[in-house]
């Protein structure tokens, strides 16, 4: 063998080392170094899942190998590596050769040539530095994986706990969890089910369907002292939350093909555990703010305390014979950032949003959410013209605000934009009810919103 030959081929296994990032990096990096000595058409790793005892493909994990011929052939080759401890089997065009760590055989490598193979070839000289690098690589992006993960579950644990300071209500929060928990465990289908009070029945709050009806039926065994419950020969797990002493609702982790993991199980139920502790907060929470007067996420006043104010300003209009006006307003395709980003995300989207327009109003104007990502303005001693100046103000202080997301950890996505749509009004001494004030600048809202967005319309 030329030396420069073996030179060039240690320094690409190298060079494939220090690149790695993924799964598919390494494959595609190894193919680089080993077309050094072929023309390669196919390269295909399988490791032992240690839990399943199957072949996996490298690259996809999650997915368990269609029993067909092809297959079958795989799994045979790599008992034969288990038994035999030989170094490589050819066939024509294709080339197997082991994993191994510590004299064990943990996967097999495919390797799939345009031409038939020489067993000549200096490549064959080589070969145990080849299945050394490859194990070596391989073993350390599993290492790799393996602390992510634990970050990204102690990540997820941290975020469920911070739920509580901007949100309370259990129909939002639930699906906020869903997204966490879904991100973290990423190879099962993650539902969450809330127990309705009065029926005495369990509810989807998290995805949108669920198909398997069964799941219903098992999860009517839950009771205020049930531990994890493992259904489907192991591939489903049942974690009951359960609140102030009676079942609250459940997650479920689900997988069609695996058995749920001993590690993912204690992860989920740690998980569950921190859910548990969150959704008492938002419990003891809702009792508190029954009687609050304050949006917990934006600091502006809530919708109950708006139509309060909004009598009461109006009154006083009436009273000194002053203009009065309205500015509704909401941030463009909301439902989208939830659906891109998660519910996080566009939490931290309403309370940026909320700041930045605080920022564009005097110390007398009244600012308040009036649900969802609306918000409502009521401008006192304002006449129409100033009050549309005002509009144009927060629309364009919004869209040129830049949201900066990097802790939410998205991938290529640092910052993003959002724009809002605005209706305005102006108060009309001749109207019967305090409502038709912000009633007409949602009028004009929803003819901004139909024209195009990001403008100002108002209710003529």
């Amino acid at each position: 063998m030329e030396f420069e030959t073996l030179y060039n081929f240690s320094y690409t296994l190298i060079k494939s080392f220090e690149e790695t990032k993924d799964r598919n990096d390494l494959v595609e990096n190894f193919s680089k170094a080993l077309r050094l000595f072929f023309s390669v058409d196919e390269l295909k790793i399988y490791l032992m899942d240690e839990y399943s005892f199957l072949l996996k493909d490298f690259t996809k994990p999650w997915e368990n190998l269609v029993q067909n011929n092809k297959n079958i052939k795989i799994k045979q080759k790599f008992d034969n590596f288990l038994i035999q401890k030989s170094n490589f089997e050819i066939e024509e065009n294709i080339l197997y050769f082991p994993i191994c760590q510590k004299n064990k055989t943990l996967g097999i490598v495919k390797l799939k040539l345009c031409d038939k193979i020489d067993p000549n070839n200096d490549f064959f000289k080589i070969l145990p530095l080849v299945i050394a690098q490859i194990s070596m690589l391989t073993a350390t992006l599993k290492n790799k994986e393996i602390i992510k993960i634990s970050s990204k579950f102690h990540q997820t644990v941290r975020n469920i706990a911070k739920i509580t300071e901007t949100q309370y209500e259990p129909d939002y929060i639930l699906p906020i969890m869903g997204e966490m928990i879904d991100k973290f465990i990423s190879e099962h289908l993650i539902y969450i089910f809330i127990k309705n009070k009065n029926k005495k029945e369990y509810k989807l709050i998290w995805p949108k369907n669920c198909s398997d009806t069964k799941i219903y039926e098992y999860l009517e065994e839950i009771t205020p002292k049930s531990p994890t419950i493992i259904k489907q020969e192991g591939k489903m797990g049942i974690f009951p939350l359960i609140v102030d002493s009676k079942a609250y609702g459940a997650i479920v982790a689900y997988n069609h093909f695996d058995k749920i993991t001993k590690k993912e199980i204690e992860y989920l139920e740690e998980i569950k555990q921190q859910a548990q502790i969150t959704l008492s907060k938002a419990k003891s929470y809702v009792e508190v703010l029954e009687y609050a007067t304050i949006d917990a996420l934006t600091g502006y006043n809530n919708r109950h305390q708006f139509e309060k104010r909004l009598k009461e300003t109006i009154a006083s209009a009436k009273r000194q014979n002053q203009p009065l006006c309205c500015i509704m307003s909401d941030i463009d395709f909301f439902k989208k950032i939830n659906d891109t980003y998660g519910h996080a995300v566009g939490d931290y989207v309403l309370k940026t949003v909320a700041k930045t327009i605080k920022k564009e109003l005097r110390e007398e104007d009244i600012a308040s959410r009036y649900g969802g990502e609306e918000f409502i303005f009521l401008l006192p001693h304002t006449k129409l013209d100033e009050a549309i100046v005002v509009a144009e103000r927060l629309r364009n202080q919004v869209e040129k605000k830049k949201i900066n997301i990097e802790e939410y950890n998205i991938q290529n996505t640092k910052e993003i934009s959002v724009t809002i749509s605005i209706g305005v009004s102006e108060f009309n001494k001749n109207d019967k009810e305090a409502q038709m004030l912000y009633k007409k600048a949602d009028n004009a809202l929803y003819k901004a919103k139909e024209q195009g967005r990001n403008q100002v319309v108002v209710y003529n």
